[in-house]
């Protein structure tokens, strides 16, 4: 029999009750949601989630985007040709 012990983590209380809607939708505990992640990553020894935004977009990817935007707006721009593919 294995011992079992407690893992206290911080969540922001939207995420926390969004998970708990998801929880709930598919009939399984929060608990038993993070058992389940856990051993997989340990059974995988990997972790299968994406690291992109709302948008689809990578986090350097979305600063660039980012110091992009604000440089636009302080006037630097630059002119591209357009690349049309066949």
């Amino acid at each position: 029999m294995s011992t079992k012990t407690n893992l206290t983590i911080k969540l922001e209380k939207d995420v926390r009750d969004e998970f708990g809607i998801l929880c709930n939708q598919i009939g399984i505990t929060m608990a038993s949601a993070l058992n389940a992640f856990i051993k997989q990553a340990i059974r995988q020894q990997e972790m299968s989630f994406s690291l992109r935004d709302s948008n689809g977009f990578l986090p350097e990817e979305a600063d660039e985007l980012k110091r992009r935007i604000a440089g636009m707006r302080v006037g630097r721009l630059e002119a591209h040709d357009l690349i049309e593919e066949d």
